[in-house]
């Protein structure tokens, strides 16, 4: 029936079904619906595909923000860490300078550096040390120079960085140099 209520007549194809499309106009009829219905499944396809293209683009552009948001919080940390390293510092100081969270800062600092805040810093102060061994200045004043206020812990310190105690340290030094 259709809208007002008048009987629609139907045909019956090879196989004894009925069908309305061919009956209001032939196989024709038929082949247009089904050319637009595979119009349609191509236009979804193509719809899709562009939603795909564009989702993967903000994704891209949201983790290099992101990323670049992450390289000025790291930065700003290495800068302190660089400027600052003979004071007494700890994770709170740091996260207070960049305004962030401590855990929070601990992660992105170490997916951006592969190691902790305090094990940078750590590594900082002895690599400081180290220089600081190629001089004249006594080995009981280096350790706070380089921020570190208890002279055994320099010790235990230094010995775990480089395989040496600074006292060894500076006489392989001296003598690598003699025998140049």
């Amino acid at each position: 029936m259709d809208r007002i209520g008048h009987e629609v007549p139907t045909a019956r194809n090879g196989r004894g079904e009925t069908g309305t499309s061919q009956a209001l106009g032939g196989p024709a009829a038929g082949m247009q619906q089904h050319d637009r219905l595979v119009q349609g499944q191509a236009m979804v396809r193509l719809l899709f595909a562009q939603l795909l293209i564009s989702l993967g683009r903000l994704r891209q552009e949201y983790s290099t923000s992101g990323q670049q948001e992450y390289d000025h919080y790291v930065k700003q940390c290495l800068n302190y860490l660089h400027e600052n390293y003979d004071q007494e510092i700890h994770v709170q100081d740091v996260a207070g300078i960049v305004n962030l969270h401590p855990g929070y800062l601990q992660r992105i600092f170490k997916n951006h550096t592969g190691e902790t805040l305090m094990q940078y810093l750590t590594r900082l102060r002895m690599d400081k040390a180290s220089m600081l061994l190629h001089t004249d200045i006594p080995v009981a004043d280096i350790a706070d120079y380089v921020g570190i206020g208890s002279r055994q812990y320099f010790h235990a310190l230094f010995k775990k960085h480089t395989g040496f105690t600074p006292v060894h340290y500076r006489k392989a030094r001296f003598t690598r140099i003699n025998n140049l």
